[in-house]
């Protein structure tokens, strides 16, 4: 379960990265994905990258219509892609 998750962190931040470099992303997987990602964070929210996953899926759905700045994307994309990361490689 560690690891579906962790991929789905993963995939995340592609889709967080592929948007400043105007690749086509499908809408409906950009929107899945945020989705997942929020109720993902709203399951488990006493920890605090929950609060981060909720921001993170939120940002994902309203990113299908309008442009987030560079910088918050690029920066979202990396420590999603690092906690999925992480989340591969445990142990449990």
């Amino acid at each position: 379960m560690t690891r579906a998750l962790g991929l789905i962190d993963i995939i995340a931040g592609l889709l967080l990265v592929a948007g400043p470099y105007g690749l086509d992303i499908p809408r409906g997987m950009t929107i899945s994905v945020g989705v997942i990602l929020a109720i993902k964070g709203l399951l488990f929210i006493m920890n605090f990258f929950s609060w981060i996953d909720v921001a993170a899926g939120i940002l994902l759905i309203f990113a299908v219509t309008s442009s987030i700045p560079v910088y918050v994307s690029i920066g979202l994309a990396a420590f999603l892609g690092l906690k999925g990361l992480a989340s591969l490689f445990t142990f449990s």
